[in-house]
This record gives C-alpha cells, sequence and structure tokens, in this order.
C-alpha cells in the first residue's frame, strides 16, 4: 500500500481507507465487496469512508475477501506494505521456516552490501 496521510485520522477512518485500498488492488466493486460480505453497498461505502466501522467477526470476513491479514487494514499507511511487499510475502507462505530464514538473511546481506556501494 502507498503511504497515505492519516496523521490525526480515526480508527475507523484508516481501516476504511485500507480497506478500500485492498478492494481496489484486488478489482473489485463495492458491490462486489458486499456480495461477498452478504452486505448491502451502502454499508461497504460506510466502512470505506469510516462513517461506520465493521465488527470484528465482520473484519475477518473482509480480511478472507480482500486476502489480505488485519495489520493491512490497521496501518496508518507508514508501515504497511505496499504491493511488491504483499506478493513477496504471498510467495513466502508456501516455504518451510528453514527456507524463509534462508531468504531474509540473504535479502538482507544483499540490501547491506548494496547500501554499502551507494555510500562509496
Amino acid at each position: 500500500m502507498a503511504k497515505t496521510k492519516t496523521t490525526g485520522a480515526t480508527l475507523s477512518v484508516i481501516v476504511g481507507k485500507n480497506i478500500q485500498a485492498c478492494r481496489k488492488r484486488k478489482g473489485l466493486t463495492q458491490n462486489q465487496l458486499a456480495q461477498a460480505l452478504e452486505v448491502e453497498v451502502e454499508t461497504v461505502s460506510r466502512y470505506e469512508r469510516g462513517t461506520v466501522a465493521p465488527s470484528f467477526p465482520q473484519l475477518e470476513n473482509i480480511c478472507a475477501v480482500l486476502d489480505v491479514t488485519a495489520n493491512v487494514l490497521f496501518s496508518d499507511g507508514y508501515d504497511a506494505p505496499n504491493a511488491q511487499d504483499f506478493v513477496i510475502g504471498e510467495l513466502l507462505k508456501g516455504l518451510s521456516t528453514r527456507d524463509r530464514d534462508f531468504i531474509r538473511s540473504y535479502v538482507q546481506q544483499y540490501a547491506e552490501h548494496h547500501q554499502t556501494k551507494k555510500k562509496q
């Protein structure tokens, strides 16, 4: 997700903006999301505007439909993963813990090496 200005925004507004961003990234309309959640389109619109906060069970449903974790919806935009981070995370899900640790270590070393080269 791209960084958004949410300083001072209420949690329901932050969640709403993130629902909207994830819905659009997934290529869904409000109507399609509403159908998947078995709610009215206006309810999805209210969630996205932050005028109504979804219940925790409904948040679980939203996460399932949008294929995201709750931390993505609750993020204020400053620590939220971008689309590439999301794809990489999805690719890593299928790997063993040992393989994920190896990949993390490799990426860390690679990044450190290239950051050092830029400073020279």
